[in-house]
């Protein structure tokens, strides 16, 4: 593969399309299926900028810092078997340097908050406070002075806002305001992803112990008890879900259900198990998708065709990432095999 092509697909890899469709992308649908549900109106262009501005943010700018770091502190090194999580390998696959992924993160947050400026001359300046909110989020999740995905809760709590954040400031781009329901709708499926986020961290859990600094997530504080923690957050999604199905539109009850099933992977899930989390966080995923984008488009049928990018594109990445990594991943599987297993918690 030719170096040009070799960057090409390193940067599609960074983006990694799945945490994206799963985070920003099905938040920023259930927050405009929610407008749409209530106001019977649809800016197409502001759906599209919101979803622009929600790549670009979490995919690239947040992405490319967290790659840069992790790499650094030792925990993206580790030989620790690991496939969803331990970032998305470019630098371990030669595929992009830590130089390019500094002015690849530095080129999209321009173009995030110049495509935000649009977005808020276009409808409504309120809409900074919610770019903002994003660009500080996608920054500082890694970079001092708060570096919240070293810090226990505080990653979490960072995380949460952002899609929060992006549930209601979609909502507030088709109306103009924030509805109560638009609220929930962004605590409840924010909640969903940081319950994914403490799926995803599980296999973490050593490597993030060896780094330098040690990245204390709220996975390696709470060892053991990090499953009840997930489940809290896993439950707290569903009980919101079901509660927009009752008093909002019962078609949210395809949410709470997935959710509800979503739940059970939790409550099952072998934490120290590579192929049981994985498993299960592919489940998380897929019933998160089906839930957010499924629930969205029977309430707001004109968003119907959000539903084919997620049906194209996430068999198409882990076909991609499984190729593009296999050599190194068998590498790393070689080595912890022959490695003694850390300490089990």
């Amino acid at each position: 593969m030719g170096h040009a092509r070799r960057r090409m697909l390193g940067v599609y890899l960074e983006l990694r399309v799945v945490p994206v469709l799963l985070w920003s992308y099905t938040a920023i649908t259930v927050g405009t299926a929610l407008a749409w549900h209530e106001d019977g109106r649809l800016e197409v262009v502001g759906y599209l900028v919101a979803i622009g501005v929600g790549v670009l943010l979490q995919g690239l700018v947040a992405h490319s810092v967290n790659e840069v770091v992790d790499w650094r502190s030792g925990t993206d090194r580790d030989p620790a078997p690991r496939v969803i999580s331990g970032g998305s390998k470019v630098i371990a696959s030669g595929l992009l340097t830590e130089r390019e992924l500094r002015w690849l993160g530095a080129a999209a947050g321009v173009a995030a908050a110049a495509l935000g400026l649009v977005a808020a001359a276009t409808w409504g300046w309120g809409l900074l406070a919610f770019g903002a909110a994003g660009l500080a989020g996608a920054v500082l999740y890694t970079l001092p002075p708060v570096r919240a995905a070293y810090r226990p809760f505080a990653g979490d709590t960072v995380a949460f806002a952002c899609i929060w954040a992006c549930t209601a400031g979609a909502y507030a781009l088709q109306t103009g305001s924030v509805s109560g329901a638009a609220a929930l709708a962004g605590i409840a499926y924010a909640a969903y992803c940081v319950a994914m986020l403490m799926m995803h961290h599980y296999l973490d859990r050593e490597p993030d112990r060896r780094a330098l600094p040690p990245k204390r997530t709220s996975v390696v504080l709470l060892g053991a008890s990090a499953r009840r923690y997930a489940l809290a957050w896993a439950a707290i999604a569903t009980a919101g879900f079901t509660l927009l199905a009752a008093l909002v539109d019962a078609r949210f009850a395809l949410a709470a259900g997935a959710f509800a099933v979503a739940l059970v992977l939790h409550a099952v899930v072998r934490t120290d198990d590579p192929a049981s989390v994985t498993r299960a966080e592919l489940g998380v995923i897929i019933l998160g998708l089906i839930g957010g984008l499924g629930a969205s488009a029977l309430v707001a049928p004109p968003l119907a065709w959000a539903l084919i990018p997620a049906a194209v594109l996430v068999p198409l990445e882990l076909k991609v990432s499984g190729a593009a990594h296999r050599e190194l991943l068998a590498r790393r599987e070689r080595l912890a095999t022959a490695a003694p297993p850390g300490p089990k918690t």
